[in-house]
Formats: structure tokens, sequence, C-alpha cells
């Protein structure tokens, strides 16, 4: 991506989401108060490369009328990473975990419209989500990025898989299985947990094995050059399933680019799926009031999910 595209999606992915005019019903409306308890990621010193900031500042922008969280927070300037963790009940839980990676640009973290909401979701889906605010690479300024890219990336990319081992070491607890641990992401957070699922940017420290995730969900990712240079994704002989979805309107992470790097995916075997929106644009979320298709992405990705075996069919077709 070009320096003046870099700067047009981060200009872009900060402003207000406007919400939608028609009245939604029916669905209980959390509040950021009433969210699962945030928690540190890392106890002691964090993996990756140093971060640090004077301070981590947040936002508050208007609340969709659809929002499950009842809330709109960005945050910047992180430097301590946290998570949540939305566990699905008992009584429904498939085994099946995720961390939840939102976007941002790498700038900010849309903390919830791009995680809590979806996190909210999926728990009534029976799958318990783990909803990362990692580390970001733009100071106060908000012009540049702090961090050269490489630095930068090998820490973000050690919180990512920070997360997936938390929901492997607590899955018992969870009612997880191990081997059904994924990741997924939005915009820039695809990037990250596309990086992941590719192993890039791994620290010499971690503990590959076991933070790799078993599937992927990349929600209009973040197709930096890094992940679709020459043999980035050729050099691979296993790569976990892929779940891909865009706007075909979307100007900052085009849907051409998408289809480009899922036929690459594709081409290696891996059981993926891609699924592209007329309508939506960029950073559309869930989905709702951005026309009738968009919103069942989400049913769409569960339904991959159970035809790749991860969730059990209850049904035959």
């Amino acid at each position: 991506m070009n320096q003046s595209l870099l700067f047009s999606f981060i200009r872009n992915f900060s402003k207000p989401f406007i919400c939608g005019a028609l009245a939604y019903c029916g669905v209980l409306h959390l509040t950021a108060a009433d969210l699962p308890a945030e928690r540190s990621l890392w106890k002691g010193v964090p993996g990756g490369n140093a971060i640090q900031f004077d301070k981590e500042s947040v936002r508050s922008h208007k609340v969709s009328v659809h929002s499950l969280s009842g809330s709109n927070r960005v945050f910047s300037q992180v430097f301590e990473s946290s998570y949540t963790i939305h566990q699905a009940p008992e009584t429904i839980a498939t085994g099946v975990g995720i961390v939840i990676c939102p976007g941002g640009a790498y700038r900010d973290v849309w903390l919830d419209r791009e995680g809590h909401d979806l996190g909210i979701w999926l728990q009534k889906q029976g799958i318990t989500s783990l909803v990362l605010k990692y580390r970001t690479n733009y100071g106060a300024e908000q012009s540049k990025p702090k961090y050269p890219w490489p630095e930068y990336l090998t820490a973000v990319v050690a919180d990512a898989r920070q997360g997936i081992q938390i929901l492997r070491n607590e899955a018992t607890s969870l009612n997880l299985d191990p081997e059904k641990i994924g990741i997924g992401g939005f915009s820039a957070g695809g990037h990250l947990a596309l990086s992941v699922a590719l192993g890039l940017y791994a620290d010499s420290g971690s503990n590959t094995e076991l933070s790799a995730p078993n599937f992927a969900g990349l929600f209009y990712p973040w197709l930096r050059d890094d992940l679709t240079s020459e043999g980035v994704v050729e050099k691979h002989d296993h790569l976990p399933p892929m779940f891909f979805m865009n706007a075909l309107n979307d100007r900052l992470t085009p849907a051409n680019r998408c289809i480009d790097f899922f036929t690459r995916i594709h081409s290696k075997g891996a059981p993926s799926e891609l699924h592209i929106y007329s309508k939506g644009g960029h950073g559309f979320d869930m989905g709702e009031g951005k026309g009738a298709s968009a919103p069942l992405w989400k049913k769409s990705f569960v339904a991959w999910l159970t035809d790749t075996g991860f969730i059990e069919r209850k049904t035959e077709y």
C-alpha cells in the first residue's frame, strides 16, 4: 500500500461511525459498564518489542442503534495491552474460541463496534471470544508511526499470539476444545490475524505451536504488501482454514485484493470461503443498516465453521 493510500486509510477510518436511522428492537443492549472484566494481557514483561507511550487515550463516538455493547469507544496510544472474554453458556458451548482483533489502522483500536459487539453476538451462538486491545503504533500527533513497522509488528503479533495461548491455557474452564481456537480481525485487525495465521513476525521467544490458530476470520482485511508479496503464501505446506469477507465498494481495503489473495490461499488447499457484498463500504462491522446482505456475514461465518467441522452439525443437508 503506497503512502498516500495509507494516510487516506488512517484519516477515513478515524471518522466517527454514523449510526443508522432505523430503530432496532428485541435485542438486549449492554453498556461498557456491563461488559465482562478487562484483564491485563501480560503478566510481567510483554512479549515482542517494547512499545511505550506517555498515556493511553480514549474517545467515544456516537453509538449505533444496532450496537450490542451500547458503546463505541476508540483507544489510542495503547502500550498496556488487555483483553476481555465473552464466554459462551455451557448449555450451548460449541467448544470453539476466537481471538477478535478490532481495526483502526494500527493507530486506534475500535474496541466496541469491531470487538465487543461481535463477541456478544458470537456468545449467543455458543462461541467464546477473547476481545483484544492490542498495542498501537501512533503517538498523540497521529501523523506517522512511532516505531518501524517490523519492530512494531513483532510486538502486536506477540499480543495476538498471547491471546490465543490464554484461550488454550484456560480451555477447560472456558469449555473450549484446544484444537478449535482461531483468530479473527477487522481491517488492520485482519492484517494482524492473517500475520499470525501465516506465521509472520513471530517473536523468537514465543511458543509458536501453542499460539498457532486453528482457523482465521478475515473481515475486510488490510492486505499490506508484506502479506501479499510473492512467496509469502506459497512457502507454506499447511495453512489453517480461512474465511474472507469484504464489500465491493470498499475503497480502503479493496475487494479485488481480497479476491486475489483468497485465490492464492485456495490454491494451497486450505478449506477457505470468500464473501463479497455489494454494499457496506469500509468498516461496516456487524453489517446492520448497511443493506440486506451485509448483515448476513456473521451467520455465514458460523455456517462456515460448521462446514469445516469446528462446530458440530446438528442436522444433515
